[in-house]
């Protein structure tokens, strides 16, 4: 070790997490709706309708996952950036993971309209409507885990390289397998239980809204005006087997791995295995083989089978209080939200058609004052103190106070005006200038009232999760200039420029810092943890052209439409900012679709290219706990073919069918810079087809 006075601090980014997963998902949908209409008189229409619809999504998985700590790596190369390019990590567990993801998201909206025809230029018309959403209403389990695998003394020297770009090349391990014996990557021989995960997600969301409007019209005048009203009360909770500790039940691994916590697998679980050949199209880079495929809930199953009290061998004896042999789950009171917003809005506005110069002058100006009033209501709780684990020394275990009631409260209101004049210059060339504020609101699942520290953590990773319900929405001053000339029947070319001036953009921020003085056992020093929650951030402009062209040619039925994208910002991401306040805009990219089409007696056919470039997703990542604030999210420039037709057999019967992604390109994010590969999506090709009868 080098001597004190030689020390010094390096910047430097490393991989916290490496792995890799199978997804196989089915997604059923179950839509209806009823109307019912009635005209009591000439004047009067009144309508009735209720929208139902259930979605039903689940996932199972099948992966691999490796854990790292900074403390623990060796031999590390960086490039001239500072991102890690090469190192290993002595005693690396390896986890298989399997699970089952499932989302059933129940919304049921009834609404209520009534028209009248109040004189010949007045008509009145009024809305009332209510829904609700449930997640997870008949209290489906949201997630099943189950990880198994060996570590401790057959703990692998693992190494890990960066080989390129994260477009193309994912890093790949220099060696795995038990202490290293890469032909020994899936020996159910030596493979043991480990961390046992369940989760119950439960959402509520419930609006009600009302609405009373009017409408003048009069020549080429119209005049609107009216007022709304909107309560939307949003509620979520979360169960798990993080809160009462199950999950490390039978954690460790086993005899195998030099533990005294967790059991043999038998081979009767594991149901194969899944090649990892060719997975990737597009990628350089080896994964190891082949994943293990196996049922988390049969394995879970497994487990509770094994209870014969706390003397249960391979129990992790002390771990968690109450445990009865069963993974039930304990409601985790950071998670507990009730969200009410009340939004009350007036509006105007005014429409008209005149002469100017000889030539048409379309005219509509308009404005709306928002009012909105938030309440949020938590469970809040803090910190006492960090124990280790005894089966797992990457797990920690966090213990806290007494939970209690917090409510936060807060306000805001704007006036938000537009403008849109087009003038038509001649028959077929016309230019429009629009002028608008718009505002955003926050999601309501952004506006939690406390500080949400996980109960269970990780060496060298501890974060904590805090919402703001003092967020203001997202505003932005627009400003649109275009001129569109139709050159013939349709078919048509525009050119429009864009300015928009942003503030209280929402994004996410993070800070170190220590809560309620508890130690980290890992350091012996004050647990600092990386605190992530949503700010608005500073003013930014944002300002760029739209082309767009379509043509047909003739009454062949052939054509096509292109369009083009470029814009720019005076707050782009500056990747040299390692201050934890940097901002960006995000979501910003240029781009460009191209679609052909075939359009003529009952057949249709469309061919569409699809491109955007490199842009910043989001603040904030998978693993986020850097020093330098929320680290970015990039996704990589992509490219995008789709096909798609129909048949019109009979005025009622057609027959209509698609191809995605048909040269299956992959979805690919990266952090600070571009060899910082975060995940790579292989969706594949997906293909539709169909037949529609209408009557």
């Amino acid at each position: 070790m080098a001597p004190a006075s030689d020390r010094k601090s390096v910047v430097g980014w490393y991989p916290q997490q490496y792995g890799a997963d199978q997804r196989y998902t089915k997604d059923e949908r179950i839509d209806g709706r009823i109307a019912f209409q009635w005209q009591p008189s000439d004047d009067v229409v009144l309508t009735i309708d209720d929208n139902y619809s259930r979605q039903k999504v689940v996932t199972d998985i099948a992966g691999f996952g490796i854990w790292f700590n900074q403390g623990d790596l060796r031999n590390v190369e960086q490039d001239s950036n500072g991102t890690t390019i090469n190192f290993l990590q002595a005693g690396s567990p390896t986890d298989f993971t399997a699970g089952t993801e499932t989302s059933v998201l129940e919304t049921n909206q009834v609404g209520l309209n009534v028209k009248w025809d109040a004189t010949e230029n007045l008509q009145i018309d009024a809305d009332a409507s209510y829904s609700k959403s449930r997640l997870n209403p008949d209290g489906q389990i949201s997630n099943e885990n189950g990880d198994i695998g060996y570590g401790g003394l057959i703990g692998t020297t693992l190494g890990v390289r960066v080989n390129g770009n994260s477009s193309s090349s994912f890093p790949e391990l220099t060696t795995y397998g038990p202490a290293g014996n890469e032909a020994a990557w899936t020996d159910q021989a030596i493979i043991g239980s480990h961390v046992t995960v369940r989760q119950q997600q439960l959402n509520s969301d419930e609006i009600k809204q009302f609405r009373l409007g009017a409408t003048w019209k009069q020549d080429d005048l119209t005049i609107k005006l009216g007022g709304r009203y909107m309560e939307d009360e949003f509620a979520l909770e979360n169960r798990n087997t993080f809160a009462n500790n199950f999950w490390q039940a039978y954690a460790g691994y086993g005899a195998p791995s030099g533990r005294d916590t967790g059991v043999p697998i038998p081979a009767s679980l594991i149901d194969g295995t899944i090649s990892t050949k060719n997975w990737l199209p597009g990628f350089s880079g080896n994964l190891p083989p082949v994943l293990l495929k196996y049922d988390a809930r049969a394995y879970q199953r497994y487990l509770e089978g094994l209870w014969q009290g706390p003397d249960t061998p391979g129990y992790n004896a002390g771990c968690c209080t109450g445990f009865n042999g069963t993974f039930d789950l304990a409601l985790d009171p950071g998670t507990v939200q009730r969200i009410t917003e009340k939004n009350w809005s007036a509006y105007v506005s005014v429409n008209f058609k005149a002469d100017v110069a000889g030539m048409p002058f379309h005219f509509n100006a308009g404005a709306r004052e928002e009012i909105v009033k938030v309440i949020s209501r938590g469970i809040g709780r803090v910190p006492l103190s960090i124990t280790p684990s005894t089966a797992d020394p990457t797990l920690l275990t966090v213990n806290f106070s007494d939970s209690q009631a917090v409510t936060e409260s807060s306000s805001y209101s704007y006036f938000l005006p537009a403008l849109d004049m087009k003038l038509e210059l001649t028959d077929s060339l016309h230019l429009r200038f629009d002028a608008s504020r718009t505002m955003t609101r926050p999601r309501l699942d952004y506006l939690g009232p406390v500080l949400n520290v996980g109960a269970g953590q990780r060496v060298g990773a501890l974060t904590a999760t805090g919402n703001n319900p003092f967020l203001k929405p997202y505003l932005a001053d627009n400003f649109d200039l275009g001129l569109e000339w139709y050159y013939q029947p349709n078919s048509y070319a525009a050119v429009n420029l864009f300015l928009k001036d942003v503030s209280n953009f929402i994004v996410a921020g993070t800070d170190r810092q220590t809560i309620n003085g508890v130690i980290d056992p890992s350091t012996g020093q004050e647990a600092v943890f990386t605190v992530s929650r949503r700010i608005n951030g500073p003013e930014a402009t944002v300002k760029g052209i739209e082309l767009a062209w379509q043509h047909v040619f003739g009454d062949s039925g052939f054509g096509f439409n292109a369009n083009a994208t470029f814009v720019e910002t005076n707050k782009p991401y500056d990747e040299s900012d390692l201050s934890q306040s940097g901002f960006a805009v995000t979501g910003l990219a240029n781009s460009a679709n191209l679609v052909a089409f075939y359009d003529k007696d009952g057949i249709e056919f469309r061919t569409a290219v699809n491109w955007r470039d490199k842009y910043l997703l989001q603040f904030g990542q998978a693993q986020n706990n850097s020093a330098f604030g929320a680290e970015p999210t990039f996704v990589n420039s992509a490219l995008q073919i789709d096909l798609s037709g129909s048949l019109r057999l009979t005025e009622q019967f057609s027959l209509f069918g698609e191809a995605l992604n048909i040269t299956n390109e992959t979805y690919s994010t990266h952090g600070r810079f571009s060899n910082q590969l975060l995940d790579v999506y292989g969706y594949g090709r997906r293909f539709t087809a169909g037949v529609r009868y209408r009557f």
